[in-house]
């Protein structure tokens, strides 16, 4: 109730100035907003921003809310914002209508461009808009509440404490010893049908915010030259990575005809650098159950893999998650200081492995869980080569349905429904909603004791001290 007497304040607040255009704008807006909603159709990753229809914000952008920006700063800023609101709205128009989402589409641009340039005209208006640009935090306080959370933090701490353990231990172990129930599978990109565009010169050109102007084929430059070769342990179908569709009950599963990678583009921040970031999604059909009763085990699992880059396009960071933002590791490429973080009331990250290799890599997953066992070199990974398409994540936001509409792969708030795990039963006092069940990006909570998010813009600094190179001369 809380948050929502603060939503109903926030939107109270906005007054932007009316006129004939804007007053057509915001009505076209409110009807498209209106028939998503109803539909069920509304995408739940990016944050919509109260008062601003033609805006959404991730939490890189919303970390700008409360910079020193100069005009043209801000302009860019704006600029970003509505073009993830386009993005959203892409999908979201499809599915409601395939037919007519083009022409919504156009509208919805026009209409974000002609709000922007008559809504933020002066500093009262550009000051309203900061105060409202936020992202939702991915946990509950009422969970915790009801959950008597403070009492049952040691216990949860004994657990992570225990998992912890158990990885550096297997991390420990020769690369030769690790076991695996069948055939070892390297997977790996499939030769390009296409010339691919010359990878980015560096420096690179950066906007009024200091983000990096990529182009998309600069981007899918990028994207092939750091995509992992997956070397996967094969004990049956469910360790085969897939396309996932929707049944005819609207339940996911993953097509192995279709063995592919997903991919999106991301920026984070590092002292006053602004760094590109590449993200790579596999898909499995399930995690299968390993005894009885296993609270783990259920439909869909996968491996999220994320390369940040330095400035001259070099990797700076691997770190990965499961889709349901569990099994956070953090792997640093570069000689970074690290900063110890976590304790009592927060979860650490975990760094299970020392060197990893600076340039391309191939990832050790194991069968039926799909934890990640090593990061090494592509020469080290043995075993019969298969080849992977890279699609775009946006893909996913838009998928075919039985009935011949479309609809996406994850709901109004970006969880994946029938992926439901056991677990949720004693893990919901932890505040995460559904814990287990897979996640949409921008909504991966990853961590049990505390609160972090995967996307969480200044994620680097809270795990590392800043370099000289990131600091402003």
């Amino acid at each position: 109730m809380l948050s929502l007497l603060l939503l109903a304040s926030a939107c109270a607040t906005v007054t932007p100035p009316r006129t004939a255009q804007t007053a057509q704008c915001r009505t076209f807006f409110t009807q498209i907003d209106s028939a998503v909603a109803k539909a069920g159709v509304s995408d739940g990753g990016a944050a919509r921003v109260p008062g601003y229809p033609y805006l959404r914000a991730d939490r890189v952008l919303a970390s700008f809310a409360d910079d020193s920006l100069t005009a043209e700063g801000f302009g860019a800023w704006v600029e970003r914002m509505r073009q993830l609101d386009l993005a959203a709205r892409r999908s979201e128009l499809r599915n409601l209508d395939a037919g007519s989402a083009d022409a919504q589409w156009q509208r919805a641009e026009q209409c974000g461009r002609t709000l922007r340039s008559l809504e933020l005209t002066d500093d009262a208006a550009r000051s309203a808009l900061r105060d409202h640009v936020r992202v939702r935090d991915d946990y509950s306080l009422a969970a915790r509440g009801f959950g008597l959370y403070p009492l049952a933090v040691p216990f949860l701490n004994l657990g992570i404490k225990g998992y912890h353990r158990e990885v550096r231990a297997d991390y420990a172990r020769p690369l030769a010893q690790l076991d695996s129930p069948g055939p070892l599978l390297r997977w790996t990109p499939a030769p390009p049908t296409s010339e691919i565009a010359a990878l980015p010169t560096v420096p690179l050109a950066r906007d009024a915010l200091g983000v990096p102007l990529l182009s998309d084929a600069q981007w899918a430059a990028l994207g092939a030259r750091y995509a992992p070769q997956w070397w996967i342990e094969t004990g049956g179908d469910y360790d085969r990575p897939g396309a996932p569709v929707l049944g005819a009950d609207g339940t996911p599963s993953v097509d192995p005809a279709e063995p592919v990678v997903y991919t999106l583009h991301e920026f984070t921040r590092f002292g006053d650098q602004v760094l590109p970031v590449l993200v790579y999604v596999i898909w499995f059909s399930e995690r299968p159950s390993q005894k009885a009763i296993d609270s783990y085990a259920g439909a869909l699992d996968g491996l999220v893999w994320r390369v940040v880059l330095d400035p001259q396009l070099q990797p700076l960071v691997y770190d990965t998650i499961h889709p349901c933002g569990c099994y956070r590791y953090t792997f640093p490429v570069q000689a970074l200081t690290q900063i110890l973080r976590g304790g009592f009331w927060q979860e650490p990250v975990l760094f299970p492995q020392g060197e990893v290799p600076a340039d391309a890599v191939a990832l050790r997953i194991q069968s039926e869980t799909h934890y990640l066992r090593r990061v090494v070199a592509p020469a080290l990974a043995t075993g019969d080569v298969h080849h992977y398409t890279l699609r775009p994540y946006a893909d996913l936001l838009s998928l075919p349905a039985a009935d011949g509409a479309r609809r996406s792969l994850f709901d109004t708030d970006g969880i994946v429904a029938g992926t439901q795990r056991g677990e949720r039963w004693w893990l919901w006092i932890t505040g995460v909603p559904d814990p287990g069940a897979m996640r949409q990006w921008g909504r991966h909570a990853t961590s049990f004791v505390g609160r972090s998010h995967f996307d969480d813009a200044r994620f680097l600094e809270q795990n590392f001290s800043v370099p000289d190179w990131a600091k402003t001369p």
